[in-house]
C-alpha cells in the first residue's frame, strides 16, 4: 500500500469512526443492544453463516468483496450493526469520483434476524453523518433487489431513478 493510500485510509477510518460514535450515542439512549462498528474480521467472519441459509436473497460473499471494495475505495462507507454478540447487517458504499454524493452500493441484514431491527433505518443515518463530514449533498442507494425493497426505501424520502436503478435524496 503506497503511503498517500495508507494515510487516506487512516484519515478516513478516523471519520467514520467519529461517524459511528454519534450512532452509537443515539442507538444507546433508544436501543442499548444495538452497536455501529466498523467491519472487522469478527464481523467477516459472522457473516459466512449467512451462507447456508435458505432465507438469504443474495450470494455476495462479504470477505472477498469488503476486502476488494476497501483497498480500491479508501473514502469508503462501511457499518457493522451489531444485536448483542449478533451480526444485525454489513453495508458498504462510496463517495462518488466528484464527491458530491455518497453511494450504498451493498447493505444486507441478517437472514436469521427478527424484522424489528430497521437495519436500513440506522444505515441510513450513518450514511447522512458521513455524507456530512464528507460534504456530499446526495445520498443513493444503488440497484435495489426488486419492488418491494425499492417501495421501503422511498418511505425514507428517496427517490427512484429506473433508467439508472438507484433511488437518491438531497441532503
Amino acid at each position: 500500500m503506497l503511503a498517500t493510500h495508507k494515510d487516506a485510509e487512516e484519515r478516513y477510518t478516523k471519520l467514520r469512526l467519529a461517524v459511528l460514535d454519534e450512532i452509537n450515542k443515539d442507538l444507546h439512549s433508544s436501543l442499548p443492544n444495538l452497536r455501529a462498528a466498523l467491519i472487522d474480521q469478527s464481523a467477516l467472519l459472522e457473516s459466512k453463516r449467512w451462507e447456508s441459509s435458505p432465507k438469504r436473497r443474495v450470494e455476495w460473499d462479504w470477505t472477498e468483496g469488503y476486502n476488494a471494495f476497501r483497498y480500491r475505495h479508501p473514502k469508503r462507507f462501511e457499518m457493522a450493526l451489531w444485536n448483542n454478540r449478533q451480526l444485525a447487517s454489513l453495508s458498504l458504499g462510496r463517495p462518488t469520483y466528484q464527491g458530491t454524493k455518497l453511494r450504498l452500493d451493498f447493505i444486507e441484514g441478517n437472514p436469521g434476524n427478527a424484522k424489528d431491527i430497521r437495519v436500513f433505518e440506522y444505515t441510513f443515518l450513518a450514511m447522512a453523518g458521513y455524507a456530512e463530514v464528507l460534504g456530499a449533498k446526495e445520498l443513493r442507494v444503488m440497484n435495489p433487489i426488486n419492488a418491494s425493497v425499492r417501495q421501503y426505501y422511498e418511505r425514507f424520502g428517496l427517490v427512484y431513478v429506473p433508467k439508472s436503478d438507484y433511488l437518491f435524496v438531497r441532503l
